[in-house]
């Protein structure tokens, strides 16, 4: 017998056994488990196989050999191991993203006609029962290669057409049936499903049709409906909810995930030094306005830019540090309908660690229109094309582009400049907007499939190229914005200083009507515009920065007539 010392890589970890099943009382869920060398003694022992690896294992020692002739015809990288009592076999594999979703069932019917029990990831695999040993491999792959994913020949079906050791009239019919099935079942390509009727016919049949009966039944007619009628394939809770799914993958945690991304606002609103800010954030790996990023390199595609700014930008932005070397920069680029995407490919290929590719602006990439298209068809076909890149290689893209002027005041998304066909694809959105276009504070609006809805006060700090975040609520920030800006104007404001004069006059108190505090503030050269009506109104509502000056406001009422006001330092 050849030294054999386990497989680490399709095995987690050997267990003492009895039997065919672990030794009682054993864990073997979650545990390590021994080395090889500790358990390989004993009368009874087994491994337990990792996650990502299925066992598809053959009970009848006739449909065994043929495996062994399929697997070596079609150099399939498995590894078998051989009970020698009985002639049983166990296949492994690796089970492939999606392919195999029941991960223990009994006596499945595969598409090329054998009968398999199928098991998955931290299942019990017996290596020694009662000093039988099942090892070393009767089938294994070379040094240097790797494990395969399940061929589609041994991926289970639900039919009930039996192709296992056919002969006579039955086969035709049956290999017929098959490849319909298969073509309806929308899960193979033509060139797959005439292999894996090839391999059954060769080595699963008990007497093989000759080549042309069997080109008759591969006849591209078969395959007619392969395309124009795909199957509706459906996935039911019970086998979704078994399923290992991993989250979404975000580049800038809570803000921009893998997909497709619009980053809208209105011309000159510093959109550019954002995109620029976040290029810089992600490859350098620091956070941007306080949301966690993970570095990556970048692709920034400045369409509307010269190199010359852009390196200005990034000196206002970093402070004259130096330039991260995972940021790659152009300023020119093919159209959609002339090659971008080979483009975008080519550079994934030769910068296979780039996650992030910011688009500023997507109106530089749109092609024609087709004959015929309408602009929202137009629209949603090139951001389709966009977001089934990204959706392929696992990256965020991010469009820029410009918002209307308020077609709905209260949602910005739909102000997104185009049709609604760029945002119906869109993953994720990001719109900035102003109350008024020369307010300080922004809000930046984001929502998408799978970031909630949020609101958040922004500013622009021009001197640096910096977008700043005021916090997490931007109703709040819009408040004190609103109080600060108040108070500031209060405080240089002629209402404020006629007051101040007139308790100065009066030894720090006074008292009657808003016309004769009008008048005193012409005669103190600082006059009040506002009607008497109205500066009482201004006068109940700065009480609050009246207090902050020292200063008590009490209205006094006379009936239905004017109100006597009361001025008066607090000592």
């Amino acid at each position: 017998m050849e030294q054999w010392n386990g497989n680490d890589v399709i095995f987690r970890g050997y267990f003492f056994g009895k039997g065919k099943a672990p030794e009682p009382g054993s864990r073997i869920k979650g545990a390590a488990g021994y080395s090889f060398a500790e358990v390989s003694e004993a009368d009874c022992f087994g491994a337990v196989m990792r996650e990502g690896f299925i066992d598809i294992s053959f009970d009848d020692p006739g449909m065994a050999n043929k495996f062994f002739a399929m697997a070596e015809e079609n150099q399939w990288r498995c590894m078998v191991l051989v009970n020698p009592d009985n002639g049983h076999i166990h296949t492994f594999w690796r089970s492939g993203k999606g392919r195999i979703t029941k991960k223990s069932a009994v006596d499945q019917k595969l598409a090329v006609g054998f009968i398999a029990d199928i098991h998955g990831g931290d299942t019990y695999i017996p290596l020694c029962v009662n000093g039988v040993l099942r090892f070393p491999p009767g089938y294994d792959i070379f040094d240097g290669e790797d494990y395969q994913e399940v061929p589609e020949e041994l991926l289970p079906v639900n039919t009930k057409i039996d192709l296992w050791d056919l002969k006579g009239g039955n086969r035709n019919n049956a290999l017929s049936g098959m490849a319909m099935y298969l073509v309806h079942k929308g899960h193979f390509t033509k060139e797959q499903i005439r292999r894996m009727l090839a391999n059954t016919n060769s080595f699963v049949f008990a007497d093989p049709l000759g080549d042309a009966e069997l080109d008759t039944i591969l006849r591209e007619e078969t395959f007619k409906d392969l395309e124009e009628v795909p199957k509706l394939n459906t996935l039911n809770a019970a086998e979704l909810f078994s399923m290992d799914i991993q989250p979404v993958e975000f580049i800038i945690e809570g803000l921009i995930p893998v997909g497709m991304v619009i980053l809208a606002s209105p011309p000159k609103y510093g959109k550019s030094y954002m995109c620029l800010d976040i290029a810089l954030s992600v490859s350098m790996g620091s956070d941007f306005l306080g949301f966690h990023t993970h570095q990556c390199r970048v692709l920034y595609l400045s369409l509307e830019d010269r190199f010359d700014r852009l390196k200005q930008r990034m000196n206002q932005i970093t402070g004259g540090e130096r330039f991260p070397e995972l940021l790659e920069l152009q300023i020119e680029s093919q159209t959609l309908d002339r090659g971008l995407i080979e483009q975008l490919e080519g550079f994934l290929q030769e910068h296979p660690d780039t996650k992030l590719v910011i688009i500023d602006t997507f109106i530089k990439i749109c092609g024609e229109a087709k004959r015929n298209e309408s602009a929202y068809s137009k629209d949603s076909r090139e951001a389709g094309v966009i977001k089934k890149f990204a959706d392929q290689h696992g990256i965020a893209v991010v469009l820029v582009t410009h918002t209307r002027k308020g077609i709905d005041p209260t949602d910005p998304f739909v102000n997104i400049t185009g049709t609604f066909g760029i945002a119906g694809v869109a993953d994720d959105m990001i719109v900035l907007t102003k109350e008024k276009r020369g307010d300080l504070l922004t809000k930046m609006s984001v929502t998408g499939r799978d970031v909630q809805y949020e609101e958040y006060p922004l500013i622009f700090d021009k001197d640096r190229g910096k977008w700043m975040r005021q916090g997490d609520s931007y109703e709040l920030a819009a408040a004190k914005f609103e109080s600060d800006a108040k108070w500031a104007a209060y405080q240089v404001g002629n209402v404020r200083k006629t007051i101040l004069k007139l308790l100065e006059e009066n030894s720090g108190a006074w008292s009657g009507f808003c016309k004769a505090i009008i008048d005193k503030s012409k005669e103190y050269g600082t006059p009040i515009t506002l009607s008497a009506q109205k500066l009482g109104k201004e006068l109940s509502g700065i009480g609050g920065f009246l207090l902050k000056d020292g200063i008590a406001h009490t209205e006094i009422s006379w009936g239905t007539g004017a109100k006597k006001h009361k001025l008066e330092k607090i000592k």
